[in-house]
């Protein structure tokens, strides 16, 4: 659905982008995260046609997004991180402005309104003013003025911060649905564990150059992940003896830590990850918790971070 090739970014005195490329399935869900600085932001503004890369494109579907700017943009939804509402109208007016902007047919504005609003949990605020709305209720509304025109591709950037945990739940739970409706979703957040309970591709930036792209559930995602299993092992005490044995170990690889747990990927299959539990307690390492894990954002941060510090 929407193809990336070569994309190149240049602000007055560095570049942004360094020749991204790849591709982004129908109906996914896909986290962008990184460092800040990394070029999140300058890549959702190429995607969503806000600003013309210095080379490259960027297709939706059969359309020049660079080129055909315009068009694009009824297919597209864009919230950034920092958005303003027209405070001295209700809800509902900002909900009908938006449809007319979009060019939704009149007749069909006030079930648009309606139905977005219902999708959105907003139907008995339709009447307040939007200066008057709570945080949470103002981010709902900002997302509902970016969908009323049903677009294929949505683009986030941090749309929950800011927000208390229910309403960050309850945001989440829109994402899938917007999913399962058929839209297609790009967030940047910083709030990895939310990420990952709906996120099912990740793309990781670092100083503009994507470092990884997984399909999460993949198992064949690249060639190098085939035989690897990440676990998470908690020991009691201090963990150097444990990394230090890790990092010793033909076997692992890919070893951090994060202040509660140690990340490793296991080279084999699950004969080489009782052999590397039954090395540890021989070892007199004090295990307190051994056990798979799935592909992380967290694990996918780290590595970001990992490969930013080799290229210094």
């Amino acid at each position: 659905m929407i193809k990336v090739s070569n994309l190149i970014f240049d602000y007055m005195t560095k570049r942004a982008l360094h020749g991204l490329s790849f591709e982004i399935e129908k109906g996914s869900i896909v986290a962008l995260i990184g460092p800040n600085g990394a070029g999140k932001t300058t890549l959702m503004r190429c995607l969503a046609g806000l600003v013309k890369p210095f080379s490259g494109e960027i297709y939706l579907n059969d359309i020049n997004v660079a080129e055909d700017s315009r068009n694009a943009h009824r297919h597209i939804s864009y919230l950034s991180d920092v958005f303003g509402l027209y405070d001295n109208l209700t809800a509902r007016q900002c909900l009908r402005y938006a449809a007319l902007a979009f060019d939704i047919p009149t007749g069909e504005i006030d079930q648009r309104v309606s139905e977005t609003a219902a999708m959105l949990n907003l139907t008995e605020h339709l009447d307040t003013y939007a200066g008057n709305l709570s945080r949470g209720l103002r981010q709902r509304l900002a997302i509902a003025l970016g969908i009323i025109h049903k677009p294929e591709f949505i683009i986030l950037d941090e749309p929950a911060s800011g927000l208390d945990p229910e309403a960050r739940l309850e945001l989440s739970k829109l994402f899938v649905a917007l999913k399962e409706q058929g839209h297609t979703l790009l967030i940047s957040s910083h709030i990895l564990a939310e990420l990952e309970d709906y996120a099912t591709d990740v793309i990781v930036l670092n100083a503009g150059r994507i470092v990884k792209y997984e399909k999460f559930g993949s198992k064949t995602t690249s060639a190098d992940t085939n035989n690897k299993i990440n676990i998470a092992l908690r020991v009691k005490g201090s963990p150097e003896q444990a990394i230090q044995f890790l990092e010793e170990n033909n076997s692992t690889s890919d070893i951090f830590g994060d202040g509660t747990y140690i990340h490793a990927a296991v080279w084999g299959t699950e004969n080489e990850l009782c052999a590397l539990l039954r090395a540890l307690i021989k070892a007199d390492i004090r295990v307190i918790e051994f056990r798979p894990e799935k592909n992380s954002l967290k694990t996918a941060y780290f590595e970001t971070l990992k490969e930013g510090e080799e290229h210094v």
